[in-house]
């Protein structure tokens, strides 16, 4: 019993891993967010991120264009995770922090929506660790 105690447990830490690698997506093509999510991201964008961003994303003198070539030029070879951390410590400007983290995550899927990425039908992660596995880079 002593013996197969080491080994159950190296089967499972084995088993944690090759699941977690599973569920690791390879890129922005393979649709990490929902439309359903997007939707939700529109809603809570025009509440509290349009002031600023501007209704169409693209941008004011206070703050960066969140779409297009501007996005690309800022985020281009960038983790989802940092897109999502900096989104979640620094905004909104007046009260960072302040929104629950899956809104955080429903207007990242908005984000990506407006830059052309594809949905899927999971929702996008409010987890900056799954995110950082997942790059920032135009369609092949």
């Amino acid at each position: 019993m002593t013996r197969i105690l080491p080994v159950l447990t190296s089967l499972l830490c084995l088993a944690s891993l090759s699941s977690g690698l599973a569920e690791t997506p390879a890129s922005l093509q393979d649709g990490i967010y929902s439309e359903a999510q997007a939707q939700r991201g529109s809603e809570a964008y025009s509440a509290r991120c349009a002031s600023c961003h501007a209704v169409d994303l693209r941008g004011a003198s206070n703050a960066p264009g969140l779409l297009g070539v501007g996005f690309m030029f800022l985020w281009e070879g960038r983790s989802v995770g940092e897109l999502y951390n900096k989104m979640r410590t620094e905004m909104p400007s007046e009260q960072p922090g302040s929104l629950p983290p899956q809104s955080y995550a429903d207007i990242l899927g908005l984000i990506l929506q407006v830059n052309g990425f594809p949905a899927g039908e999971q929702e996008l992660r409010a987890d900056a660790d799954w995110l950082d596995n997942v790059l920032i880079s135009p369609a092949p």
